[in-house]
């Protein structure tokens, strides 16, 4: 059978929304193998019975991903030539895994259009499905495969406590596959390398030196380039050092004065409190009860016992000032006899 390849067209435009695209491909995996009443399978037989349970499955889940693309929007619409693309690409990369040498896959689509109510209507969706060159198809799978591994990876790596055997597999995987393509990376395919640019980039920002990651025993993602890559820090520094021995950083003295200093605090408003609390009870009990009466009682006969104590300590200094005048005029006179 003559399909026509043709050189892909639209310049990897839909991997500006790859994430999207993966979770709704996830989605059809994992929903969209049961059969579905509106389409007519026996088409299939035309191009492949060997692999009739196969391309059936193909068929639902391409009639489910086509369905979620158009009402994830609430106007029921495609997003622009964007959804076309990738449909496309999903569609020739699923067929060329089951045959990759004897079925076409606009004819394929044309045929499942014809007997499905579902996607019938959709006439511009025709013109965005066509043969991809195989070359090229392989390119654009190759690169598929390396953002679903770098979005589990980063899935991975954002964890509460990642586990470093399966970040680092996937990590090994990305770099093997990243290799593969950067080979292919030439002044032909701008927009194939701009993507490749992109995906190096982000690799790159993974920073193995926060803290959940101190315990792990390598502390630098396998390098992407060469031997190593100096853009791919290590963690050996002294703060790094110290979590992985147990130890606490030079920093946590800093958070124990800060504690102390909000031990002090609290001491102090509780001391505050509680004497402000007394008082007011006392007060109360002055006031209002016969507390207070007796209180002022006692107070005035304290009044009183000071009041005699200090006129007898007057009478006596007086008295006593008498006496030394006295006494100073005895010396005076005795002084005077003598001479």
């Amino acid at each position: 059978m003559v399909c026509d390849p043709a050189s892909y067209k639209k310049k990897y435009a839909f991997f500006n929304f790859i994430s999207e695209y993966i979770e709704n491909d996830e989605l059809a995996e994992k929903n969209g193998d049961n059969s579905i009443p509106t389409i007519d399978y026996s088409f299939i037989n035309i191009f492949n019975e060997q692999k009739f349970d196969d391309l059936k499955k193909l068929c639902s889940k391409f009639v489910y991903l086509v369905d979620a693309l158009r009402k994830r929007n609430q106007d029921s619409t495609f997003n622009a030539d964007y959804d076309f693309d990738y449909l496309n690409y999903w569609l020739n990369a699923r067929i060329h895994e089951i045959d990759p040498d004897s079925i076409c896959k606009k004819q394929f689509f044309q045929y499942l259009r014809s007997k499905s109510s579902s996607i019938n209507s959709l006439s511009e969706l025709s013109s965005g499905i066509y043969d991809i060159k195989e070359n090229d198809l392989n390119d654009m799978n190759t690169l598929y495969k390396l953002y679903k591994i770098f979005k589990e990876l980063n899935k991975l790596m954002n964890a509460t406590n990642p586990h470093e055997g399966e970040c680092m597999s996937y990590a090994h995987q990305y770099v093997n596959m990243y290799k593969e393509l950067e080979k292919k990376c030439t002044g032909n395919k701008p927009k194939f390398c701009d993507n490749i640019n992109k995906l190096k980039q982000e690799y790159e920002k993974i920073n193995l030196c926060e803290q959940k990651f101190a315990k792990w025993s390598e502390r630098k993602l396998p390098p992407l380039t060469g031997d190593d890559n100096p853009s791919i820090k290590a963690c050996n520094d002294r703060t790094t050092s110290l979590y992985v021995n147990g130890e606490q950083p030079s920093l946590g003295k800093v958070d124990s004065v800060e504690t102390n200093s909000d031990i002090d605090v609290q001491n102090v408003t509780i001391g505050s409190v509680a004497t402000i609390g007394f008082s007011f009870i006392c007060f109360i009990f002055y006031r209002f009860t016969s507390f207070g009466p007796w209180i002022r009682s006692r107070i005035i006969k304290n009044e009183d016992i000071f009041e005699n104590l200090g006129e007898g300590m007057n009478h006596f200094s007086h008295t006593s000032e008498y006496d030394n005048l006295d006494s100073e005029n005895t010396s005076y006179n005795i002084a005077y006899n003598n001479v």
